[in-house]
């Protein structure tokens, strides 16, 4: 059996990844100066409490605006982009007040997110959402009434903006969108508007739910209601009038007695295609039903204020604050979505990357945290990030893909009622920031990277754009069933890794590759049913082998000590 090593390979796979290279929506096709940042668009206005939380005034009318990323007009010919609305983070207070230089959609991930994805041809509005409830109450219901509401208010916004660039498309249609290839991104706290805006679609959701939690929505005194009312705040979608009447806050300082919405673009669709969560977690997984959104989760394992799994949401103000009990992160929730199969548009293709390799590679496994074992979890389109655990608790790190200058000016003002600033607070739990602004943007912009390669095959396929066409279909053999075509071992192995093919059948071509997505070793056409591989000169590492047998196509990773 002769072996055809990386410098004269001219195989399917090598080609196939070439065609990729030059793909509008996968990868960068336009360059900074042909992007064009619409800064400060408003996109709708909608009443906040705001004022009334930072004692500034009363709730009032406000506008909401949009920083919107596209390719120029002049430049790209295409006429329907695919649309994405980015919810930055910020923990529904403003930068400072919520101890933290970040939480607008000026932040430094946020800008640089939606850069990367105009360079590859979506149009991208990074949009403020309305702020505002009370983290500090030793009130457990009013802590988790007024978030909750403010939640409900921010996934009324998004679906505002979805709405504003469906007006768009139909009368000026400055942004040329599609308004049928819509997705969301959530960056933490935006990442539980995004998940409400896609799985948040019923009143019994935000009622008595039956299990564990089951009266966390309530406000478990007389009367027993929704924290959430939607005669005072308005329906779903955000689409019917409701007068402001603050009648009921000056009399009892209740922020969720405060009425008022105004209808955006109220005859439009709020639907949406796809959603992607980065941080951040879902009110209850009760809200994931089968038939609904593909879905996409990143999360650090070992966040501390989002549960990665099921666990308590934890606000990081001073003092941090438990608002939600019994929430789920995208451990959880991508395991629900591909037991329901609302993956499959994506789940079922072949990615031949080191990234998906070694994010695979995580599956199944579990790592110790806070003195106990976390889950990593499995399912198509999860994106777990696994840093060093911190010895205290709340020092570990949610959010590797954030950074700031220390010297900025939400960065040198002192967290509220404390001695030190918010750049010393949040950096005590980023190791990156901790070190310098330098290592802290580096680190940062190589987890964006990841992200990027991450999500951007998948999404293509999600969307049902013709990009999707790149990626091999999964044979029906091949579909979690790698293991019931080809025995692969040892693993971890040392000199030699054997192929095995079981039930009869024969391996047919197979390649290796490593962690930069390089092919370091292929056989094609050998018909045998077993195959010796000798690692000569490799180095220890990860890497994936795939396979083609008579009976379908598989992958395995591999583990050379």
């Amino acid at each position: 059996m002769k072996k055809i090593y990386a410098k004269v390979l001219a195989g399917a796979l090598l080609l196939f990844g070439a065609n990729v290279q030059a793909q509008r929506y996968v990868n960068e096709v336009f360059t900074d100066a042909e992007i064009t940042v619409a800064l400060d668009q408003t996109y709708a206005q909608n009443y906040s409490v705001e004022p009334a939380v930072l004692q500034t005034g009363v709730p009032a009318l406000i506008t909401l605006e949009a920083d919107i990323y596209h390719p120029t007009n002049a430049i790209d010919t295409e006429q329907e982009r695919p649309l994405i609305i980015y919810l930055p983070t910020g923990n529904f207070l403003p930068p400072v007040v919520n101890g933290a230089p970040t939480g607008s959609r000026k932040d430094s991930s946020a800008v640089n997110m939606a850069k990367l994805l105009a360079k590859r041809g979506y149009v991208v509005a990074v949009i403020e959402y309305r702020l505002g409830w009370n983290p500090t109450s030793p009130d457990q219901v009013v802590r988790t009434g007024t978030i909750l509401n403010a939640a409900y208010k921010g996934m009324q916004d998004s679906k505002a903006a979805v709405r504003f660039f469906r007006n768009d498309r139909a009368t000026v249609n400055t942004y040329k969108i599609n308004p049928n290839k819509v997705a969301l991104i959530g960056e933490g706290t935006g990442g539980y508007i995004a998940m409400a805006h896609a799985f948040l679609n019923s009143p019994s959701k935000i009622g008595r739910l039956p299990g564990l939690g089951g009266t966390k929505f309530l406000r478990t005194q007389n009367p027993d209601s929704s924290v959430i009312d939607t005669n005072r705040v308005g329906n779903f979608n955000g689409t019917n009038d409701i007068p402001l009447d603050i009648s009921a806050l000056l009399t009892t300082g209740d922020l969720t007695k405060v009425s008022g919405n105004f209808a955006n673009y109220p005859t439009y669709s709020s639907d949406v295609n796809f959603v992607i969560n980065l941080g951040g977690a879902l009110g209850d997984s009760s809200w994931i039903d089968r038939g609904q959104l593909p879905m996409i989760g990143i999360h650090a394992v070992r966040d501390p204020n989002a549960p990665y799994q099921l666990g308590d949401v934890v606000v990081p103000t001073q003092p941090p604050s438990i608002v939600i009990p019994w929430a789920t992160g995208a451990g959880y929730n991508l395991e629900r979505a591909n037991f329901f199969e609302n993956n499959a548009s994506f789940a079922n293709k072949i990615y031949s990357d080191a990234i998906t390799a070694s994010v695979e590679a995580r599956y199944g496994t579990s790592i110790p945290f806070n003195g106990d074992i976390i889950a990593v979890g499995t399912g198509k389109g999860l994106l777990p990030f696994v840093l060093t655990e911190a010895a205290a608790y709340p020092l570990n790190h949610g959010s590797p893909w954030q950074f700031w200058n220390s010297t900025q000016p939400s960065a040198t003002q002192n967290v509220p009622g404390q001695q030190f600033t918010t750049h010393q607070a949040s950096s005590a739990s980023n190791p990156f920031m901790a070190q310098s602004n330098e290592v802290g943007r580096n680190t940062a912009l190589s987890y964006i990277d990841t992200i990027q390669r991450f999500i951007n095959p998948r999404m293509v396929c999600a969307l049902g754009l013709a990009e999707c066409d790149l990626y091999p279909t999964v044979g029906i053999n091949e579909i979690g069933a790698a293991s019931a075509l080809v025995n692969a071992f040892p693993n971890p192995a040392n000199n030699l890794i054997n192929l095995q093919a079981k039930n009869a059948g024969s391996i047919r071509n197979w390649s290796m590759f490593d962690l930069t997505g390089r092919t370091v070793m292929t056989e094609q056409n050998i018909n045998t049913n077993a195959v010796q591989i000798n690692r000569g000169s490799l180095s220890s590492g990860l890497y994936l082998i795939r396979f083609e047998t008579n009976k379908g196509a598989g992958s395995v990773n591999i583990i050379l000590e």
